[in-house]
């Protein structure tokens, strides 16, 4: 019987299956000296994690600068102020739009809640279930006395007034559900919670402004972050990757790391004074995932660049360009529950199904080899180790701080993932909910 086989045999194995995937050279490309885009020369070996003083540029004036490998300090200073001045006037244009083309009140359109205060147990909230038009005297005054709401003169401004508080009452319930759900769950990690989902809008293109005024901010930040991910993450890489220039490499990272450091920044301020200019916009306990996230994107990004020449661009890109395409899809996600595509039950059912697909494709199927790859770069000092039987030496360092920080990064972005196929399963089994109740509101009834 053969021997079982050793730890060195499995490594053998991990790194030619990394090789095989395109990641890294296979020892046969190494052979024939067809390294791809891995540089293995003395002069990479000395950029990479070289500190060195420099300038930049800037119109008529020069700035002095500090360089690590490829990493320029005030390149990196200069996108986390730019990423700021983006990020709040995009917030500004997207509410500007939001409010142009989604907030289209009609009162007979509105419904007033039977029953006050309204019971909004954990999980699905209902509808209000009192039309406005089909409302009596009583019901009308009883909801606006309730509402703090001075009785209008004519019937008419009446059923307006309450129409215009019933919006208000519902996306103030919804909101209350929504952050009382993210507290209990990132702050107190309480198990076995009603995931909120609220109540149809009661007019489908008005839901902007049925929208509570903190959770508009957050759909507006999903979508300009979304934009960003498509940018950042898919057209700059194939932007490099079909003319080989290497800007476009160094602009996808330094506008990663930007917005992601800016966040950051954004949200130690809020904390500091309660005033919210995130990107995120996200309730103060979600913090606990995103921060890790954000940590992540940034540092290893930077490891990335300071490795410089040493380190593959196409290796780097597969990293960024894996993370921010599922990313799409999660922040899309986001933003099409809160949308009229609660009425299309259906569509909302397959995309989600989509999202949970790309999550799983690319940060559990894609993201193991990636994890794999780069705790052996960190261990081997940043070279792929099948480089090393063909006269590029490395030593390996298992307690070098850029293996710990390595570790540390995926471990990470690891726990970030995990959250989202937990958070994305939930909203795949609400959406599941939504389309079982409308087939059987479609399905025919039939008598003896």
């Amino acid at each position: 019987a053969a021997p079982p086989p050793t730890i060195s045999d499995v490594i053998h194995s991990v790194d030619h299956g990394i090789a095989a995937l395109g990641l890294w050279p296979s020892a046969e490309m190494a052979a024939a000296g067809n390294l791809v885009d891995w540089c293995v020369t003395s002069e990479c070996f000395d950029a990479a994690f070289r500190v060195a003083a420099s300038e930049i540029k800037l119109g008529g004036m020069t700035a002095p600068d500090v360089v690590i490998g490829d990493f320029s300090v005030l390149r990196f200073l200069l996108s986390v102020v730019v990423a700021g001045v983006v990020t709040n006037v995009a917030m500004r244009i997207a509410d500007t739009i939001a409010r142009l083309l989604f907030t289209h009140f009609d009162a007979a359109k509105c419904s007033l809640p039977s029953v006050l205060p309204w019971p909004d147990p954990p999980g699905n909230s209902a509808p209000f279930d009192v039309p406005v038009p089909e409302a009596s005297a009583e019901q009308l005054g009883k909801f606006l006395a309730f509402r703090g709401v001075a009785l209008p003169a004519t019937e008419a401004a009446r059923r307006e007034a309450a129409a215009r508080e019933a919006v208000s009452y519902m996306a103030e319930l919804f909101d209350r559900k929504h952050n009382e759900w993210c507290y209990r769950h990132y702050a107190l990690k309480e198990k076995g919670l009603c995931f909120p989902y609220r109540a149809p809008f009661m007019n489908a293109w008005d839901f902007y402004g049925e929208t509570s005024a903190h959770l508009r901010p957050v759909g507006n930040g999903q979508v300009i972050f979304a934009l960003h991910h498509t940018v950042e993450g898919l057209l700059l890489p194939l932007l490099y990757f079909s003319s080989g220039d290497a800007s476009f490499f160094y602009l996808a990272l330094y506008a990663d790391m930007g917005v992601e450091a800016y966040d950051i920044l954004a949200l130690l301020w809020r904390r500091a004074t309660g005033a919210d200019h995130t990107l995120t916009r996200h309730h103060p306990s979600v913090d606990a995932v995103l921060v890790p996230h954000h940590l992540f994107a940034i540092c290893y990004e930077l490891i990335g660049l300071m490795a410089g020449p040493l380190l593959s661009k196409t290796f780097m890109l597969h990293v960024v360009a894996s993370a921010h395409l599922s990313g799409v899809f999660i922040l899309a996600a986001i933003v099409l529950h809160q949308t009229p595509a609660q009425a299309w039950p259906r569509f909302l059912y397959g995309f989600q199904g989509a999202v949970l697909a790309a999550i799983y494709a690319c940060r559990v199927v894609w993201w193991a080899p990636i994890a794999a790859a780069s705790l052996r770069l960190a261990y081997t000092g940043f070279l792929p180790p099948l480089l090393t039987p063909h006269g590029v030496a490395s030593e390996p360092r298992l307690l070098s701080p850029c293996f710990a920080a390595m570790l540390l990064l995926i471990a990470f972005y690891t726990y970030f993932n995990a959250d989202q196929i937990v958070y994305n399963r939930k909203l795949l089994r609400k959406a599941g909910e939504r389309l079982r109740l409308a087939t059987k509101k479609e399905r025919p009834s039939y008598s003896c």
